[in-house]
């Protein structure tokens, strides 16, 4: 899980960048698996939006809201089986953090994979406000 420093980010947004362009081939960082918000607007203390698997909860709120049980959790992600899957985005409207996305170009739903191990947004970050 990731872990991030309020204090440290910069809002460059680099991270949402480079974690797009590894799941999509393209810089859209609408469907990056960690997103940057603002506390009280444009000036506010940026904060991630970053699947943290609901605080530790016994049931993920995406997991529960999926009728075909396409998603599922292991080792310490939620793995999206796309086969299972038909595009309901009911886990979208489920997740308080914002860490599950629909892409409507590729018709995937994203979550944070940790990028099988080697986190881009932490390798990437200037100010190291991301770390496992």
């Amino acid at each position: 899980m990731l872990n991030f420093a309020n204090e440290k980010c910069v809002n460059c947004r680099l991270c949402e960048e480079v974690c797009s362009f590894r799941l999509t081939n393209s810089v859209y960082p609408d469907v990056a698996a960690i997103r940057i918000g603002r506390e009280e607007g444009r000036w506010g203390t940026p904060y991630a939006m970053v699947c943290n698997l609901c605080d530790g909860l016994e049931e993920q709120k995406c997991i529960t809201a999926c009728p075909e049980e396409a998603l599922s959790l292991g080792n310490g992600i939620i793995v999206w089986d796309e086969e299972k899957c038909t595009l309901c985005e009911l886990c979208v409207d489920a997740c308080p953090q914002k860490g599950v996305a629909y892409d409507s170009r590729s018709e995937r739903i994203y979550t944070c994979d940790l990028c099988g191990g080697e986190p881009l947004c932490i390798e990437w970050c200037p100010e190291e406000a991301i770390t496992l």
